[in-house]
């Protein structure tokens, strides 16, 4: 069951990834400016920022990295793939820190 619940996690996380890229690479036809897209246009007048292509190149760097993080925690916890057995406790005597005595 908990198998279920993560598999089922991991490809809602993996539908809102895929989502947040079609709103960061789409093309808005709200103005001219081809390069406008959805997120840029929505954040902008969100926040009241300024039309500034530096700017809107951040957001995309953000986004593309917060993609990929997102895409490489997903695929790391939620569908783990077999783990090395750990090794055996080694059987030798313990070393000492002290001289022998004689």
């Amino acid at each position: 069951m908990q198998r279920t619940l993560r598999i089922i996690f991991g490809i809602f996380v993996i539908g809102l990834v895929f989502y947040g890229a079609d709103l960061a690479t789409r093309d808005c036809r709200i103005v001219l400016y081809v390069f406008d897209n959805c997120m840029w246009m929505a954040l902008r007048d969100h926040l009241g920022l300024p039309s500034n292509r530096f700017l809107r190149m951040a957001l995309m760097e953000c986004v593309g990295i917060c993609l990929a993080l997102v895409l490489y925690l997903t695929f790391r916890f939620v569908f783990p793939f077999r783990r090395a057995k750990p090794a055996a406790p080694d059987s030798t005597l313990p070393l000492d820190s002290e001289p022998p005595k004689n």
